[in-house]
């Protein structure tokens, strides 16, 4: 199934929409402003929960927690040292690889040797814009809030090598 995530541009807060492939609004994610572990919320149209992320702020490389409302650990995202964007991320005795492209543009999620979700990043947009295709519909939701946390961490990264404290 095609999902489509769109940053709002001009928010004092890190807000996105995730959209269907006909571009009806599924989600919505929200970020605290100012929040030194960086919390994010993946949330229903009606605003009720679905998921929830923290940053680990004592950490060299960026890692990140995902919980259900009810603050069960769900996930874990971690940045690996490497060239190319890539991430380990641990569900449950599940490990998955997050690998990117040079200039982290595209992506795919990987389950073994299996792609269960490819991201795309549209080079043209106002804003982030992504463009994924998720083959295991069972994990819908963790694999759009991957992609939201994947471009957090990419953007702290690029803020940083610029000097800018993000």
């Amino acid at each position: 199934m095609r999902y489509y995530v769109k940053q709002k541009v001009f928010s004092l807060r890190d807000k996105f929409k995730i959209l269907d492939g006909s571009q009806n609004e599924l989600y919505q994610v929200a970020g605290k402003f100012f929040s030194i572990q960086n919390k994010l919320e993946l949330l229903n149209m009606d605003g009720s929960q679905v998921l929830n992320s923290k940053k680990q702020i004592l950490s060299i490389l960026p890692k990140y927690f995902v919980y259900t409302p009810h603050g069960d650990q769900v996930a874990e995202i971690a940045r690996k040292f490497a060239f190319k964007p890539k991430f380990i991320v641990q569900v449950g005795h599940e490990e998955l690889m997050v690998e990117g492209s040079l200039f982290g543009h595209s992506f795919g999620i990987f389950n073994g040797d299996v792609e269960v979700a490819s991201i795309q990043k549209k080079i043209i947009s106002w804003g982030d814009t992504y463009e994924i295709n998720i083959e295991d519909e069972t994990k819908k939701e963790l694999y759009l809030f991957i992609v939201i946390i994947i471009d957090q961490v990419i953007h702290e990264s690029k803020g940083r090598s610029r000097g800018i404290n993000t």
